[in-house]
């Protein structure tokens, strides 16, 4: 399973209102992915930022986003895209545009 993680803290609130906006589309889709709000993920220079994990696969974090539908979009479709089986590498060719740019790291997935 993987969980989506957005900063709550970035921006003067815009992570907050970002977080409320993908639980909210979430909640439209009926996405039963875990999307949770987390303080400062320490990526206070590329705000507001989120980060995708999961056990047994690559981790991703993002920065430069925005509360916007595009935003919001591309979020829900990288996990689950990742949340399939695999190691949830994410292919840069598969992204959605709003992804392609902004991505502060990729941890490889542990064991």
């Amino acid at each position: 399973m993987s969980t989506l993680t957005i900063c709550t803290t970035c921006a003067d609130g815009q992570g907050q209102a970002l977080l409320e906006a993908v639980e909210n589309e979430a909640l439209t889709r009926d996405c039963t992915l875990p999307i949770r709000g987390q303080a400062c993920l320490a990526a206070c220079k590329q705000s507001c930022s989120a980060a995708l994990q999961g056990a047994g696969k690559h981790s991703y974090v993002w920065g430069q986003l925005t509360p916007d539908a595009d935003c919001v979009d591309a979020l829900l479709a990288v996990a689950a895209e990742h949340a399939e089986p695999g190691d949830g590498l994410l292919a840069w060719a598969r992204r959605p545009e709003r992804l392609k740019r902004g991505l502060i790291a990729r941890l490889p997935p542990l064991g």
